[in-house]
């Protein structure tokens, strides 16, 4: 795993393998990049990967920073993960004053309530901030297999470092700013970041705001706090906060006790790489998973390394199959010299690609599936579950027409005219679909309350088909 934090002023570089005894670093490289152009950062980004030895294709992990992304803590009233995150999407859109199109968003849930409610961590990030770390590494011709978020991250390295409960926060201090996470249990439900300051009893000051904050919201307790990232820096800020926090466990814990292995051995130059800098958000991607999960990769993209990933398979198989038929046109040429000799040979050859033979039926049954998933890309299942995904709250579908590469006709009813409208932007707005024109609306009275039956025609788009 190659695993690239951005911070603004530096880039982290986090080189990881996986051997029988676990995970283990094999480089850890940093780079300074304060008032750099985006192609200088290419370059330097280029350089880095060359020194760690990652070749060209290699999908990477991407870090973003927590103060470039807006998070909220919000409530919604379901348990069933499908409604969650439709009602995520549409709250996504609310949270900032910018086009729907223009964001990229991920949640995780903290908590489903015996109430049916739920509680969710929503992540909102403006399109250009992923576009940035997109282009910069397009340039240097690298793939990205995700992006995660720094908070999530340092979240992944506490739930790594064993001995850690209850309600806690973990402050991490890297060279410019501070993370703060609060977890409940394996939970994350709070996160803030804000730029270190010279004064640590400013800061510690500021930090005790920010628990205030979070026991008024959540009426909880923090019971311990946990510093981690620069140990010099980390230890003045914990020196301060003992002033202005009530009586609570505070440590300091070095980012590499999550590891069985001591680096500072096996990586000479880790003390200077690490001195400056926390490496914390890195090693709970590295090490901290399945519990970092969100991802800020553009849709687009996630289908674009989908079908990458399908190419390859097909690029196997098909080499597979070559290789077969090359062993068994090999076989016949060599027999050929003796036609006795040839029919002996085959018999005996054949007995023994008996087993290979029976493999490559199986790839073929498995091509054909892949193809036939291939080949539903704009069929009737996929305009269902867009027009499913799109159907807001108060619309019932009680007709689908679907005309196979051609038009599709909706009937149904609504709560209300609005809705109506809202539905039809929505589907023209999905790429799926154009065109899209309301046919009739008529109202109707059903037990004094007032309904909308209603009609929609839209066209496929090339995109469905």
């Amino acid at each position: 795993m190659v695993i690239l934090e951005f911070t603004g002023d530096r880039i982290k570089l986090l080189k990881t393998v996986r051997t029988g005894r676990g995970t283990g670093i094999t480089r850890l490289l940093k780079q300074a990049v304060d008032g750099r152009s985006d192609d200088s950062v290419a370059d330097a980004v280029a350089a880095m990967l060359k020194e760690a030895g990652v070749r060209k294709g290699t999908p990477l992990t991407i870090c973003v920073p927590r103060h470039l992304v807006t998070v909220r803590t919000l409530r919604f009233p379901s348990v069933d993960d499908p409604e969650l995150k439709n009602m995520a999407d549409l709250q996504a859109g609310k949270q900032l004053p910018y086009p729907q199109e223009e964001l990229v968003w991920d949640y995780k849930v903290i908590e489903k309530r015996p109430d049916g409610y739920s509680d969710i961590f929503l992540a909102i990030a403006h399109r250009n901030v992923v576009d940035r770390y997109i282009d910069v590494l397009k340039k240097t011709g690298m793939d990205i297999e995700r992006i995660a978020l720094s908070s999530e991250a340092v979240s992944g390295w506490s739930l790594a470092v064993s001995g850690l409960a209850g309600t806690r926060a973990v402050l991490d201090v890297d060279a410019s700013y501070i993370d703060v996470v609060v977890i409940r249990g394996e939970k994350m439900e709070f996160s803030r970041s804000f730029p270190l300051k010279q004064d640590f009893a400013e800061m510690a000051e500021e930090i005790r705001k920010t628990f205030v904050s979070y026991q008024k919201e959540n009426s909880r307790e923090i019971s311990s706090v946990v510093l981690t990232g620069i140990e010099e820096k980390a230890l003045a800020l914990r020196s301060a906060l003992a002033g202005v926090l009530p009586p609570m466990n505070t440590d300091f814990i070095h980012p590499l006790k999550i590891l069985s292995e001591d680096y500072r051995e096996s990586l000479p130059d880790y003390s200077d790489t690490a001195r400056d800098i926390s490496i914390a958000p890195v090693l709970g991607i590295a090490y901290g998973l399945p519990q970092v999960t969100m991802d800020f990769l553009p849709a687009q993209i996630k289908r674009d390394n989908r079908r990458r990933a399908r190419k390859k398979i097909f690029i196997r198989a098909a080499l597979l199959i070559l290789a077969i038929k090359l062993v068994v046109a090999a076989i016949i040429f060599r027999g050929a010299i003796n036609e006795k000799e040839m029919f002996q040979t085959l018999n005996l050859k054949i007995k023994e690609t008996e087993p290979k033979v029976a493999k490559l039926k199986e790839i073929s049954q498995d091509l054909a599936i892949i193809k036939a998933y291939l080949d539903t890309e704009g069929s009737a299942v996929d305009v269902m579950r867009e027009v499913y995904r799109i159907v807001p709250q108060g619309v019932s579908i009680a007709v689908l027409d679907f005309e196979l590469d051609k038009s599709l006709a909706l009937r149904g009813g609504a709560a209300d005219l609005n809705s109506v409208f809202k539905f039809t932007s929505d589907l023209e707005k999905s790429g799926h679909f154009k065109n899209c024109q309301i046919k009739y609306a008529q109202k109707r009275t059903v037990k004094t309350r007032e309904l909308v039956d209603f009609e929609i025609t839209c066209a496929l788009s090339r995109r469905a088909k």
